[in-house]
């Protein structure tokens, strides 16, 4: 082969550089940056590409450098105090004290500023409140709705007034001297609210109605303006008209 012909052939095959001196041709690197991701990508002479993570791509699993969240607690128990004070409840409101003292260990445990732990205390006050008031609130409402129907009754709403005076005397006519139970009825009436029951009502004034009715009036005798003493014969106009004063 001609030797002009193989030096033509080797320079086809020679990499130059922009300024027409000769590439080296060891392993060249070429970085590929995209808009979420930096990947170093490595040519080798021949023609491989091997890719290498960095950072950024690697998982949270995988980031080494951060300590996981349980190693991460001995800097969140730095904000506990030594020992909480006292915290604070709401006026009426009691806080056992071994209950307190068990929640302070947790607390402790978890690292919680005196802050923090009082929110804690505050968010489990608010909770039992509502929890104990729940109960009266329901009753509450069903009285509220007991005398709304008592009032929109046809027979009961016109004469209520009537009929609890009518109850309220049949009431004292069933005690008796016993006073004392008759307040105790009253009173378990408004605690229970079945007072304010439509069926209690109108079958305790139907009962009372019965206690309490009109009876024949019982006679004392002749007026002792038409009387005269014994032995005392009348006299004519007397006689002829015992009723004339």
């Amino acid at each position: 082969m001609p030797d002009n012909l193989q030096s033509t052939q080797d320079s086809a095959n020679i990499d130059r550089t922009a300024t027409g001196a000769i590439a080296d041709k060891g392993t060249t690197t070429e970085k590929v940056t995209t808009g979420q991701t930096s990947t170093t990508q490595e040519v080798t002479d021949k023609g491989t590409t091997a890719t290498q993570t960095t950072d950024e791509e690697k998982s949270l699993a995988n980031q080494t450098e951060d300590k996981s969240l349980l190693n991460q607690a001995s800097k969140v128990a730095e904000g506990a105090p030594e020992t909480y004070e006292p915290f604070k409840v709401p006026e009426g409101y009691k806080l056992d004290e071994e209950i307190a003292k068990e929640v302070g260990g947790l607390f402790k445990g978890m690292g919680l500023s005196q802050a923090q732990a009082q929110s804690l205390v505050d968010f489990h006050v608010k909770q039992t409140n509502e929890a104990y008031n729940q109960p009266y609130e329901a009753w509450r409402e069903t009285q509220k709705q007991w005398v709304r129907e008592v009032k929109a009754d046809p027979f009961l709403g016109p004469r209520l007034g009537q009929v609890t005076s009518t109850i309220s005397k049949g009431l004292a006519l069933a005690a008796g001297n016993n006073t004392q139970l008759l307040e105790n009825f009253k009173q378990m009436m408004d605690y229970t609210g079945a007072g304010n029951n439509p069926a209690f009502i109108r079958l305790f004034y139907e009962m009372a109605s019965m206690l309490t009715e009109g009876g024949h009036v019982a006679g004392k005798g002749p007026s002792p303006a038409g009387q005269q003493k014994t032995g005392e014969m009348p006299s004519a106009a007397k006689a002829m008209y015992p009723n004339l004063a």
